[in-house]
């Protein structure tokens, strides 16, 4: 009679064992990171699928992070052209004031004051970088000391010049001009400025007491040209606004892009936990078996 072995029992068993115990530890490998493998080559087909969306991911986090540093910088820049503005009006006022009562008094104390309203909002600066410097914004757009050294030197020595406005991508296929110019906001402004200023200190100068026809002809030859500057920084400050939405909703478009996205990935590397319990009692039991 042919005797049985008894030698592949064994080994047998320790397959089993083994097999159990792998599944065992993907089991509990999935229960814990919840997800269906390790590694891309654990998704086979969907590999690719997996990393384009998410270099998708990648790319609209990034976008995301651009919009909110956008909407910090707008809404800072909102403040600041505010500020601009009601200088510049206030100065009209004043002004118009002044050839009403005929009377000069107050007068450099206003342009004193309108001038440092205006360099102190054209050189407001976020982390060190110039909000209306453009381009050039390591450095401050408006570099004349005082009004005296507005009125003694050209207007291009106290305005940076050159500078263009900074883009900014939001989104694929849309950009926004963020970083706005100093000399295209309060050049009108700086320029009336100067001309009273350059009066003032003058051989028709200064203010005080009674206008001369001369210095009533000043103002109100200003009064028209301070309306075109406030006009244009309330313009900028409109467009500012305008794109303080845009940004807002490219930012609502990029967090439905990215909830899509993540359920788009989660359907791949997600597991069902409720199966991944019953796999895990059934491996367990089967590896103490």
């Amino acid at each position: 009679m042919a005797r049985i072995s008894s030698a592949m029992i064994p080994a047998a068993s320790l397959a089993d064992i083994a097999r159990a115990q792998q599944q065992l530890v993907e089991a509990a490998r999935q229960s814990s990171a919840q997800t269906r493998a390790s590694d891309l080559k654990g998704y086979g087909r969907e590999a690719q699928t997996l990393v384009s969306a998410e270099r998708l991911v990648a790319r609209a986090v990034g976008f995301q992070g651009t919009a909110r540093e956008l909407t910090t910088r707008m809404q800072i820049q909102d403040v600041a052209l505010g500020r601009a503005a009601g200088v510049v009006s206030k100065l009209k006022e004043d002004l118009f004031q002044n050839v009403g009562l005929e009377s000069g008094e107050g007068v450099r104390s206003q342009l004193e004051e309108a001038f440092g309203v205006l360099k102190d909002a054209m050189n407001t600066n976020l982390g060190g970088r110039y909000l209306f410097g453009g381009v050039m914004n390591d450095r401050p757009p408006v570099t004349a000391d005082s009004l005296s050294d507005l009125a003694a030197n050209p207007l291009a020595d106290s305005l940076e010049q050159g500078a263009e406005a900074q883009v900014m991508r939001v989104e694929d296929g849309r950009t926004v001009r963020a970083g706005l110019v100093a000399d295209d906001v309060v050049s009108l402004a700086m320029a009336s400025i100067k001309r009273l200023a350059e009066l003032d200190e003058g051989p028709d100068g200064p203010f005080g007491g009674d206008l001369t026809d001369v210095q009533k002809q000043a103002i109100q030859n200003e009064l028209t040209s301070l309306a075109d500057a406030f006009d244009r920084v309330l313009s900028t400050q409109s467009e500012n606004g305008r794109l303080m939405k845009e940004v807002d909703s490219a930012s609502t478009r990029l967090t439905s892009q990215l909830n899509a996205l993540d359920e788009a990935i989660g359907g791949i590397v997600n597991v069902d936990l409720a199966e991944v319990a019953v796999r895990l009692n059934q491996a367990q039991f089967a590896y103490e078996s």
